[in-house]
């Protein structure tokens, strides 16, 4: 049987929980005037001015507009490898997985261009392989690697190989336009996951094959979060 909480556990919980709902809407304010205007043209008076909080309660969490840069960009991150994931869950190849990682980065082009643009805009440490935002990756391409499916020179070439092309490939969707297609895999995105697949050492006939396989990323709670922004 579970204990029984305390009456001064409760406000602490509960304060605990107001704080994170808190942060959170400084957060989500920062990462609108980001995707917008970059994190240098933003000031920390346009974020609470969003965020409908004092400037006060700004400092109660972060240090400067760096810390909170910071804190946008992991918070984009971590839910973009939630949705990897899930996209990704009964996909026995790693080789597959990795390119369906990148198509689904460049379907939140369309789907959740407020979060891509940032993300592309302040990706730090993404290509350090001692990053944890980057230990799912790693975990595909060390599998791939193992089983033969991967072949690369380092691991740490192929995460550079997967991160250049992916954040290169955002960039040239939000600056040029994204269609339809792109929700699919298609165009542009199959283009991109056919030099990927080919640089991690596939074969043709393997990379026909995983990139003919249908690519729906519609059910995914991350692209359903997007069309709300």
């Amino acid at each position: 049987m579970a204990a029984r909480r305390t009456p001064e556990e409760k406000p602490v919980e509960h304060g605990s929980r107001r704080r994170e709902r808190m942060r959170a809407v400084l957060v989500e304010a920062a990462t609108r005037l980001f995707a917008a205007q970059g994190v240098d043209a933003t000031t920390i008076d346009e974020i609470v001015d969003l965020a409908g909080v004092a400037k006060g309660t700004f400092y109660n969490y972060f240090t400067d507009r760096a810390d909170i840069a910071v804190a946008v960009a992991s918070a984009i991150r971590r839910e973009f490898n939630e949705g990897v994931a899930e996209l990704n869950e009964g996909i026995a190849d790693p080789a597959e997985r990795v390119s369906r990682g990148v198509r689904l980065f460049l379907y939140l082009v369309v789907r959740d261009p407020v979060r891509a643009r940032l993300l592309s805009r302040i990706y730090e440490g993404g290509v350090d392989i001692a990053k944890s935002g980057n230990q799912h990756l790693l975990g595909d391409l060390r599998e791939g690697v193992e089983l033969g499916r991967i072949q690369v020179p380092s691991l740490e070439v192929a995460l550079h190989l997967v991160v250049a092309l992916g954040t290169a490939g955002m960039r040239h969707l939000l600056d040029k336009g994204a269609g339809p297609e792109i929700l699919r895999g298609e165009g542009y995105a199959h283009e991109v996951a056919t030099v990927l697949l080919q640089g991690l050492g596939l074969r043709r006939a393997d990379i026909v094959r995983i990139l003919a396989r249908p690519f729906d990323a519609s059910h995914l709670t991350l692209s359903n979060r997007g069309e709300r922004l």
